[in-house]
């Protein structure tokens, strides 16, 4: 992990009551300014940059689904309220939009906006405007930058040089990286890089927009490297940078690189891998603890016991296998990097895949694949679709941009971190990699909890801050859920507190403690002993604990409906109190578009008692989603009731 760099300062508490009474009085002067009764409240400040993290609108007129031009115009008026306008000769701030938006299963509906600053975007600066299930304006909910001044756009170090500085940076682990293990205890082997003779070789480059996108020649990485101007937030000040995207070889690793485009130096790197016809096949549908199962391609909707949207598409569920091998419109598996699918055998127009051998190549890859199709069809009645960036080759005509199945690796032997999914925008295919677990001899691709685990963080990571926006879940607590949200889904499905139990052949899993009411940390813990550092397993366990809680405190499909909805009302890189209030938020919504079959009332004290158990009551702080300033609370509001 220590390749990994952010020069950036948490330790200071920006949302200070005399910033927080400016806004308030600005927040008065803007709703002078607001049409009709329309009002806007500042209710949480982002402590990592002293601007409004959630302005509140109040008595909002319904208007119409207009949302993305509704957004954009929402924050020009209320830009002062978010603190973006600090003087009157402050640029006015600049946002693009993600043309589609993502509506939750209550019909809310949350608007993604990139800040930019002259057409260059701004690094984790992001707001979202989110809309009632009546469409009426709710909330803008994110973290904005203040530009002082006005920073110099133009580089004088060029692409080329930053490719070099990155790759150099990225390409030989550090000492204290060697001996480092993987979450579920094998030798993590860092990866190295040889750039030996290597020059980057430009393919093309744009110097007509403000980005100036360039991609060069992949050389000894695994893809073509991607690199573009981006401001970094330093300080007061915006630095202008070189973000430089490199793929490690085998797809072993993802960074994400900002170097100085003034001055030739590191300011943030981060690993971004992360780890974990009508047909019918054999298949082992939990573990390899059980004996494998004839299963139906696809599964009846009904079987997974979610409630059946009345929006499904006509057809669903699609047929997972589009001939005779393990290659569909939702997942192309196959063995290793580039090796074969597995055939079926066909006998009266249906396909059976039965390898001989129950642990050989040709399960592992059989396995993935119908795992990863079960995931899809899972996620896709919980809202997962084509406009919100889900995978498949084909959309139908539906939304959002095709060509994106996902890409599933079935390794014979260990892999990096042994489990890992890699996640780009929208369009660009995902990769997964399953491996051996050496000491044990059992392989992922048959422990359906490392699978599902996977392919939950391909969901979070398009869902948070838009299918087009894959970098929404970088801040230490934002990565941290990210891990979290993948062991609750796997735990979910299964209907367990453990994962990874089977292929590590231990009890408690890969985790140090289960998943049940005796878990023993909270919200307070965090920037202290093991959830210390930016490793974001263990911060992951604190925010799946309080999830799967909910399971059993409320009924479980509702909680997993709720966390999908409060991803997608989420803005980017949110911590652990701003998915509290998005979860609220989202049972908010759905309870005025009048689809709880339980008392709201009750169902929001239930999520305030579990969340205050787990130290994230009403009165809990943190410098943003940093591990700084962290206050715990174990309160429950009793207004909130």
């Amino acid at each position: 992990m220590s390749r990994e760099v952010d020069r950036r300062d948490f330790r200071q508490d920006l949302a200070t009551q005399s910033r927080r009474s400016e806004l308030q009085s600005r927040a008065r002067a803007v709703s002078a300014e607001l049409p009709g009764d329309h009002t806007v409240v500042v209710s949480g400040l982002d402590a990592t940059t002293g601007n409004a993290a959630t302005v509140r609108s109040e008595d909002a007129p319904a208007e119409g689904e207009d949302y993305v031009a509704r957004a954009l115009e929402h924050v020009a008026l209320i830009a002062p309220a978010l603190g973006l306008e600090d003087s009157l000769a402050a640029p006015a701030p600049e946002f693009v939009a993600d043309p589609d938006f993502q509506r939750a299963s209550s019909g809310a509906v949350s608007v993604n906006l990139q800040q930019r600053h002259r057409g260059i975007p701004i690094f984790q600066a992001a707001e979202s405007v989110r809309f009632g299930p009546d469409r009426a304006l709710v909330d803008t909910v994110g973290s904005g930058i203040t530009i002082v001044g006005d920073p110099e756009p133009t580089p004088t170090v060029s692409a080329e040089e930053a490719v070099m500085r990155a790759a150099r940076h990225i390409a030989a682990p550090d000492s204290d990286e060697v001996n480092e293990v993987d979450q579920f205890g094998e030798p993590a082997a860092p990866v190295s890089v040889d750039l030996t003779g290597f020059e980057p070789r430009l393919t093309q480059r744009d110097d007509a927009s403000p980005e100036r996108p360039a991609v060069f020649a992949r050389g000894p990485f695994e893809e073509d490297i991607r690199v573009s101007l981006m401001w970094f937030p330093l300080g007061d000040e915006l630095e202008l940078s070189w973000e430089v995207m490199l793929t490690m070889p085998a797809y072993s690793g993802h960074y994400r690189t900002l170097v100085g485009a003034r001055a030739d130096e590191i300011l943030y790197c981060r690993q971004l891998m992360q780890h974990m016809a009508s047909a019918k096949g054999s298949v082992y549908r939990v573990d390899g603890a059980q004996d494998r199962e004839m299963v139906d391609f696809p599964i009846p909707a009904a079987a997974y016991g979610l409630p059946i949207p009345d929006d499904l598409p006509d057809g669903f569920p699609q047929e997972w296998v589009s001939d005779d091998r393990c290659i569909g419109n939702a997942v192309d598996a196959h063995l290793g990097e580039d090796g074969p699918t597995t055939q079926g055998s066909v006998d009266d127009k249906q396909v059976t895949f039965d390898p001989p051998d129950a642990v050989g190549d040709d399960q592992k890859v059989l396995n993935i694949f119908y795992l990863n199709c079960f995931m899809h069809d899972f996620f896709y009645l919980l809202g997962f679709r084509e406009p919100d960036g889900n995978f498949q080759a084909d959309n139908f005509g539906r939304g959002g941009v095709a060509q994106d199945a996902v890409d599933a690796r079935s390794h014979p032997g260990p892999v990096q971190g042994t489990a890992n999914m890699l996640t780009l925008e929208d369009g660009r295919p995902p990769v997964m990699n399953m491996g051996l677990v050496g000491r044990t001899g059992r392989h992922t691709a048959f422990d359906s909890s490392v699978v599902f685990h996977e392919f939950a963080h391909g969901v979070t990571t398009r869902l948070v801050g838009g299918p087009t926006d894959t970098r929404s879940l970088d801040s230490p607590q934002s990565r941290g859920m990210g891990e979290g949200w993948s062991d609750y889904f796997a735990c979910t499905v299964n209907r367990a507190n453990v994962v990874g139990a089977w292929v590590v052949d231990v009890p408690n899993g890969i985790r140090p403690h289960p998943y049940d009411d005796a878990f023993p940390d909270d919200f307070g813990d965090l920037g202290q002993g093991r959830y210390a550092g930016p490793g974001p397993h263990a911060i992951g366990e604190l925010w799946a604990a309080t999830l799967l809680e909910l399971n059993r405190r409320m009924d479980a499909t509702l909680v997993a409906q709720l966390v999908i909805d409060s991803l997608k009302l989420a803005a980017a890189n949110p911590g652990f109190l701003n998915m509290r209030d998005h979860m609220l938020a989202a049972l908010d919504a759905k309870a005025q578009a009048d689809q709880l079959e339980v008392e709201p009332a009750e169902a929001r004290r239930t999520m305030w008692e579990v969340f205050a158990k787990h130290g994230m009551g009403p009165n809990a702080r943190s410098n943003g989603a940093q591990l700084e300033g962290i206050v715990a609370d174990h309160s429950v509001p009793e207004e909130k009731a």
